[in-house]
C-alpha cells in the first residue's frame, strides 16, 4: 500500500467535501489509497474517520482517495471503530505492512511480527475490513480490484522481461520511461515496486512518478524504511 504525502491544506476552508478533489487529484494523483487502483474515471474523496460518524467532512487531514470497492466496504467502520482500528497510508509507511507477490495483497507477517501485536493487528484489521485480496468467486462479485490488479502484475512481468534487455544499454532510459508511463496508467504501485524489487533504478523512478509518494518512506535506493513519526 503506497504511503502518500499530501503536504499541507490547499485551503482555508470549503463547504463541500467535493471540492477537495482536485486537490487531492494533484496532490497524490487518481489512485485508491487502499487498493491503489487507478480511479482516473470514477475518483471518490474518502473520509478516513467516517462523515457520518463525526469525522469532519472537509478537514484535509481526514481526506483520502478511494475507489467504490473500498469505499463500500469501509462505510462507518472507522467511526464505529476507533481510528487507531487501522494503520494509515497518509501517517505511516503502509508499504512495509503488506506483500504482493504473484500481485495479491498479503499481510507482511516477516516484518511485522517484528515490531510487535499491535501494529500487526492493525495491518490484518485493515486488510480484512477492506477485503483487499478477495478474489471474486462468482458472476455476483462485481469487485474488479482483482483482475485490474492481476492485469498490472502480469504487465509489469511482462515489462520486467523488457527492462533485463535494455539495462545498460542505450535503450535503458527509454524502456525506463515506458515502464513508468504503464504503470502510472495501470495504477497498483505496491506491485510495480514488488515485480521490480531487485531493480533500484527503477523502484526509485516509479516512487518519483507516482505524484505524492512519501518520499521519506524510502531510501536512495528505492527500499522502505519505517516513517518518520508514523507507527511503522
Amino acid at each position: 500500500m503506497r504511503p502518500v504525502d499530501k503536504g499541507a491544506s490547499p485551503y482555508q476552508q470549503i463547504r463541500e467535501y467535493s471540492q477537495a478533489l482536485p486537490f487531492l487529484e494533484e496532490r497524490i494523483g487518481c489512485y485508491c489509497s487502499y487498493c491503489e487502483m487507478n480511479i482516473g474515471h470514477v475518483p471518490e474523496v474518502e473520509h478516513n474517520i467516517a462523515k457520518d460518524r463525526g469525522g469532519s467532512r472537509t478537514d484535509w487531514e481526514n481526506l483520502l482517495l478511494g475507489c467504490k470497492y473500498c469505499n463500500a466496504r469501509k462505510g462507518t467502520i472507522i467511526g464505529d471503530h476507533p481510528k487507531d482500528r487501522w494503520i494509515w497510508p497518509d501517517e505511516d509507511n503502509t508499504f512495509l505492512a503488506f506483500t504482493y507477490d504473484g500481485g495479491i495483497p498479503k499481510i507482511n507477517e516477516e516484518y511485522l511480527c517484528k515490531n510487535g501485536q499491535t501494529i500487526y493487528a492493525q495491518a490484518k484489521q485493515m486488510l480484512e475490513d477492506l477485503k483487499l485480496d478477495n478474489i471474486p468467486c462468482s458472476a455476483s462479485d462485481k469487485d474488479r480490484r482483482y483482475k485490474s490488479r492481476i492485469n498490472a502484475y502480469n504487465r509489469a512481468k511482462e515489462t520486467l522481461s523488457g527492462w533485463d534487455r535494455a539495462k545498460g544499454t542505450i535503450y535503458e532510459d527509454h524502456f525506463k520511461r515506458i515502464i513508468c508511463i504503464a504503470a502510472k496508467a495501470m495504477g497498483f504501485f505496491s506491485v510495480w515496486m514488488n515485480v521490480y524489487k531487485n531493480e533500484p533504478i527503477i523502484r526509485v523512478a516509479l516512487i518519483h512518478e507516482f505524484e505524492g509518494t512519501a518520499l521519506d518512506c524510502f531510501d536512495a535506493n528505492g527500499l522502505a524504511i519505517p516513517r518518520l513519526n508514523g507507527r511503522i
